[in-house]
């Protein structure tokens, strides 16, 4: 749970913030309205896997909202239960640090877009 709250979150924050300006800035720099509409696409496909990420998110914190609540007041010294995501859950986390790896590839030069064609 720590991990979740104190990593996957603010990685995926952290993530979106910089696939959002990028994506942003490419449509911006762009020279032909294809080009536009691509990166506009791309950014609006992104968003919306963004909310179904966070929505998942949600419902798991929400089932664990006691031991969620008692991890933020021990601000990270008690550990918390070991989660059980359900299939969405799971899938929400593995596409959040998927995401993160992506961007850090993109950060290091090994990568020439943030995001692979979600």
């Amino acid at each position: 749970m720590n991990e979740l709250i104190y990593s996957v979150i603010p990685n995926l924050n952290s993530a979106e913030k910089l696939v959002i300006t990028t994506l942003e800035g490419m449509a911006e720099a762009a020279t032909t309205p294809l080009d536009i509409l691509k990166l506009t696409d791309k950014r609006k496909t992104f968003e919306l896997e963004i909310h179904r990420i966070r929505l998942n998110l949600e419902h798991l914190l929400n089932r664990y909202r006691s031991d969620v609540d008692a991890i933020l007041h021990a601000e990270g010294e008690h550990q918390g239960p070991q989660v059980v995501p359900d299939a969405q859950e799971a899938d929400a986390i593995r596409n959040a640090v998927d995401i993160y790896q992506q961007v850090r590839a993109f950060q290091r030069g090994e990568r020439r877009h943030p995001i692979s064609g979600r």
